[in-house]
Parts: structure tokens; sequence; C-alpha cells
């Protein structure tokens, strides 16, 4: 059977698929490694929390949608690489027990003058679980290979404008005032950097094992015959290990008290560069805005995030927002 190609996705199409059964092992496991807060990780304290009881992290949804596509269509195709998240938004707890299904439509096909053997596809993606309930939204990229590579190059159209909803506050380094557990105490521009992570070939097949069992993320061999000539992380694997660390690190802001901040989502989430075997990330945040909110007793705090490489090269950069008690 011949991989799906760039020709074979036709904007308006849907598909239908997946049965994913969130097992409580599983939940806290990846919790524990990637998001250990306490609403993901004690049934009995997240009764009283904004998810109202034990839920998947939001991170884990992400990449059980991932493991769907890759199981159901995405594995069967010719994909080259990820190019980004444009929104991903979290819409209702993910609980122990829930059978997730996808429903995914493709929104558009983009020809590149600079890669004629390859294009981009827009797909949209609601998650949903057993009632049919809306529990997560998402928009992604994803570049394809080509059947026939184009012979001429496409006509060149208007270069999209996309404006910022916030203004590039200027760095203040407050790293306290960059993830604090209090609405008023978030400072615009408060700046801070979270720590690193060594992506060895264990850390990426762990997790691309379970989430994302691409050949060029399991398998070293593989990667190396890939079109980015080693083994390379997981886009969402590497978003992840930011959150491990912007949790790790709120702690040590909070004297070890660490609340339960939950999330609406994320949007502009690009991977600009590959995660390779051997890469170390330095992962960092940034308040770029922050307002109250219609829910009672809450604020939103906006951060822009972000992992740079050994050689000083951002590999990830992208907008999200979190709930704080004001």
């Amino acid at each position: 059977m011949s991989l799906l190609a760039f020709e074979d996705f036709q904007p308006g199409e849907t598909r239908t698929y997946g049965d994913y059964f969130m097992d409580e092992a599983e939940l806290l496991a990846f919790s524990a490694l990637y998001d250990p807060q306490p609403f993901h990780l004690d049934a009995e304290k997240a009764k009283g929390t904004i998810l109202g009881g034990l839920a998947a992290s939001g991170w884990h949804s992400c990449s059980a949608l991932m493991r769907m596509m890759i199981d159901d269509w995405l594995g069967q195709s010719d994909c080259l690489a990820g190019i980004g998240i444009e929104d991903n938004r979290w819409l209702a707890p993910v609980r122990v027990g829930n059978r997730l299904e996808a429903h995914t439509t493709t929104l558009e096909k983009v020809d590149l003058r600079s890669r004629p053997e390859a294009g981009i596809v827009k797909f949209a993606t609601s998650l949903r679980d057993e009632a049919g309930r809306e529990v997560m939204t998402q928009r992604i990229a994803i570049l394809f290979g080509r059947r026939t590579p184009l012979t001429e190059a496409p006509a060149a159209g208007p270069r999209p404008v996309t404006k910022s909803a916030f203004a590039a506050p200027e760095r203040i380094d407050d790293p306290a005032a960059a993830m604090p557990d209090d609405f008023a105490r978030a400072r615009v521009g408060a700046y801070a950097e979270l720590g690193e992570t060594l992506f060895t070939a264990d850390l990426i097949r762990d997790y691309a094992v379970k989430y994302d069992p691409a050949p060029f993320h399991v398998d070293e061999e593989a990667g190396r015959a890939h079109i980015l000539g080693a083994m390379s992380a997981a886009g969402l694997h590497t978003a992840s290990c930011w959150m491990r660390h912007f949790i790790a690190a709120r702690r040590r802001f909070s004297d070890g008290a660490l609340a339960s901040r939950a999330s609406p989502g994320f949007a502009d989430m690009l991977w600009r560069r590959p995660v390779l075997v051997g890469d170390r990330i330095a992962f960092s945040t940034q308040v770029i805005g922050k307002r109250e909110t219609s829910k009672p007793g809450l604020g939103l705090i906006t951060n822009r995030n972000r992992g740079v490489n050994q050689r000083g090269e951002l590999v990830i950069d992208f907008v999200a927002h979190g709930f704080a008690p004001r």
C-alpha cells in the first residue's frame, strides 16, 4: 500500500477515528513525569480545584491525540515533520476511564516555492469523550512529501500578516513574578530561566514509543536516514519537557507549596528546529500579558515560552495561558 502523500489530502474531508482509553496508571505516570500538579496526581486534593477532580494533563491529551493520529492515518503517510500547532484549547477535563475519539478535518494545503518535493497541510481536530463531549480542539500544520514534485514554482501569494495580541514587553529578570501562584504578583515583562533537558536517545525513545512512534523518533538508524539526519524528539515531547521545568521552577519560588493552575490552552507553537539526540535545550518563560476574567476569583496570565539549544538556536516557541487566583 502506498503512503498518503501531499496530493491525497483534500480540503473539507473529515476523518473520524480512535478509541483511546485514559488509564489511571498512565495518567498518573505522565503527570508525575511532565506535569506534577495536585489535580493531576491526587484524587482527593483535586476535588477542591478548578477541575473538580482528578484529570489528565492537557499535554497528555495532546500526546494521546498524536498517538491516535499515528495509529489511524499519520503513520501510513509520507510525513516529513511537524511544523507546529496554531491553536490548542483544553475545553473540559479528561478523566480516568474516558474513551477519546477524534474528528480531523483537512483545512488547506500550501505549496512551497522552496520545497518542490513537499507541501504543508493544515488540519483541525475535535477530540471528544465517549459521551460526545468536546474536550479539546487543535489546529496543526504538517509537512508531507509529494508523490510527484512540482515542476513549476507556485505563484507567489500575498504574504500573511500576523499581528500579536500583545506587544513584546521589555525583559525584566524577576523569576518569582514570571510564574506566580497569585494573579497580583504576576508582572508583565517578568522573565525566568527554567532549566535544561539533555535529549538522550533513551529519553526521546521512551516518550515516542508511547505517543509518537514515527521511525525517526524511535530508531537512531532510521533517524540518520531521515531528512533531519538524526533521531529527533517529538515536538510535543519537547513541549512537555518545558512544562516539567515550568512546574519545578514554580515550586522553587513557592516554598514547595504548589497551587494547581489550570490552563485553557496555548497557541502559535512553532517547532523551529529539530531537537536531535545529544541536544541540550534550555527553557524559559516571560509574562507578556495579564487580565481579569469573568471566572470568580481568577485572572488569566499569558506567557511566551521558548527552548534554545546548546548552539543558541531557537527550537520551540509558543504562547500559553494560565488561570491564577486573584
